[in-house]
């Protein structure tokens, strides 16, 4: 009997070793494809910094690999200018390089290249796997343009220029000609922070979804105390008055304002902070500041990072009696020693040395010592700031249309 089990227990083990041997040539053949043309593949990373410096904005995933003993630069790219340089740089260096790269959008989304958020928040993450990290959230009736498949995930990019990938069935896929209509229809608005839609009018009827602040649905006419609405699906929902606007009547009513900025963000007061949140179910620091200008129909970027190279640049230098409330603050490391600026966390200036943030949650810190909501660690990191007032329809600061 123990003759038997030594024997099964050395079979399972030359079986391991079999495996592991597969996979260490697997993996050398991979690390040789890879690195098979290494001055080729210097030139595919200096074209991206020129055309696709930040890849929040598109998509360069390029690389050049040896196969039938020739070179060929394989991926794709949303910047066709870059796929051309590209090409006409390496074939500088190598006449015999083969083109595979693929511009986005890819041949096989077909003609229906755009699509508008149909749930009330959508999660988009780094990569087609529920696994990946979270990139953003995209509310109800936000259009995208849709980019490349992968199984049911859908790489898009938004109105803002995030690209991310979506699960196919938040969206609703379109023609061109479908979205002109969808586009060019009544819509209405929900200006609460959190309700429902219904099947019928009246709020003990069968609920259709949920809402929060900002989406958007297709007007369809009234009755009573409810707007008739329909999603991009086609789905007929009843939405009460008292918690939404039509669309231009909500734009038209819009102040963009110090005080409102500030009156809205403390509405605000207590969401919890979630990485990639930009809805009222959850926030992180650049989706909070995002979303209270969204609420002055006006569209930020997405990260900390981004809004900090937007706006008018306010001086700090010597304290801070420049700063105005509604101003976006920023915190982080300064350039140094070849370093480059690095900008981790984003609030908004509430006057008086305080500010609105979400860490934890949507709470209030300060930047005076003496006060009991001192934040030390963000004061001695604050590096910058920069004022949305004012600079409405500048680069990177977008009117709500």
């Amino acid at each position: 009997m123990k003759t038997k089990t030594n024997k099964i227990i050395t079979g399972l083990l030359l079986g391991i070793i079999v495996i592991l041997a597969v996979f260490h040539v697997w993996h050398c053949f991979c690390d040789k494809e890879k690195t098979a043309y290494p001055a080729l593949n210097a030139l595919v990373d200096s074209v991206r910094l020129k055309y696709v410096p930040d890849r929040r904005d598109n998509v360069y995933e390029i690389k050049v690999v040896k196969q039938d003993g020739r070179p060929v630069v394989k991926g794709v790219t949303s910047v066709a200018e870059a796929k051309a340089a590209l090409l006409d740089t390496i074939r500088q260096a190598d006449p015999q390089a083969v083109d595979s790269v693929e511009v986005l959008p890819a041949a096989a989304v077909g003609d229906k290249v755009y699509g508008v958020i149909n749930v009330s928040v959508a999660d988009t993450r780094t990569g087609a796997d529920y696994s990946a990290e979270m990139a953003t959230q995209l509310l109800l009736g936000a259009p995208v343009e849709i980019l490349q498949p992968d199984s049911y995930w859908w790489r898009i990019k938004s109105a803002e220029g995030y690209v991310a990938w979506i699960t196919g069935s938040s969206l609703v896929r379109m023609t061109g000609e479908e979205y002109n209509q969808w586009a060019a229809a009544p819509k209405i608005i929900f200006t609460d922070a959190y309700g429902f839609a219904y099947e019928t009018p009246g709020e003990q009827k069968q609920r259709v979804a949920d809402l929060v602040f900002g989406n958007i649905l297709k007007y369809e006419g009234e009755d009573g105390n409810y707007y008739k609405t329909s999603y991009p699906d086609g789905r007929i929902a009843y939405v009460p008055k008292r918690q939404s606007k039509r669309y231009e009547d909500w734009l038209a009513s819009l102040r963009l304002t110090e005080e409102s900025i500030v009156q809205q963000a403390l509405m605000l007061k207590g969401i919890p902070y979630v990485w990639g949140g930009t809805s009222v179910k959850g926030m992180d620091c650049s989706g909070f500041s995002k979303t209270v200008y969204l609420m002055h129909g006006v569209i930020l970027r997405r990260d900390a990072s981004q809004q900090a190279l937007t706006g008018i640049p306010v001086d700090i230098g010597n304290g801070y009696e420049n700063l105005r409330p509604g101003d976006l603050l920023f915190f982080g490391k300064k350039a140094s020693g070849g370093k480059k600026e690095r900008v981790r966390h984003v609030a908004i200036y509430k006057g008086n040395k305080e500010f609105i943030h979400a860490a934890g949650y949507i709470k209030i810190n300060s930047l005076d010592p003496d006060s009991p909501v001192y934040d030390e660690g963000n004061t001695r990191e604050f590096i910058r700031a920069s004022r949305i007032i004012g600079a409405v329809g500048t680069e990177g600061i977008w009117q709500w249309q």
